[in-house]
């Protein structure tokens, strides 16, 4: 058995939600991609393989990027709820999910940790390696750490950097959005 424990996806309520926040054209890109937001689509690839597995997580752009404080609480909880209803529709495929947080509401955060953790059972929590440019190390994610290490669960590192910086040094921005991953 094979389980791919980093790839991405987009529950449909959480999809339907991103030409809220961002432009048009990553949103025409994600779209293009059904198996970034179809799951029937998704299992339908899987059936290619035999034995193989996903652990569930959300794709970026991470959610703090995007949307402010009063709303990513709303955008995890859509994003959790579908990820959890997919691996209990198909457990022999998706047999667990990695959790997303309001990173940028850090009270928020500890909150769907909690519901993600304890009451969806999720696998752990994805964060990424900055929180709107700040470092995880600030004393407002502590708690966040403190408490996946009470609930023994791990924490997946997504790498991020801001869009300022760009691919590479030919370049004055990131030309295919690397900088989301």
């Amino acid at each position: 058995m094979k389980i791919d424990l980093f790839n991405h996806i987009f529950p449909p309520a959480l999809f339907a939600r991103l030409g809220d926040y961002l432009p048009a054209a990553p949103v025409a890109r994600y779209a293009k991609l059904a198996t970034m937001h179809d799951i029937d689509a998704r299992l339908r690839m899987l059936d290619e393989f035999d034995d193989v597995q996903q652990v569930l997580s959300l794709s970026q752009p991470p959610l703090d990027s995007f949307a402010p404080p009063s709303d990513t609480p709303a955008l995890a909880r859509l994003g959790n709820d579908g990820m959890a209803e997919w691996c209990r529709a198909a457990p022999d495929r998706f047999p667990g999910f990695i959790a997303s947080l309001p990173m940028n509401n850090p009270d928020a955060a500890l909150a769907e940790l909690e519901r993600a953790c304890v009451e969806l059972d999720a696998c752990g929590v994805q964060i990424y390696s900055n929180v709107e440019g700040k470092p995880l190390d600030a004393p407002e994610f502590w708690p966040v750490f403190e408490r996946m290490a009470q609930l023994g669960k791990p924490i997946w590192l997504h790498p991020a950097r801001p869009p300022s910086h760009a691919d590479y040094p030919t370049e004055d921005r990131s030309m295919f959005d690397i900088w989301w991953g």
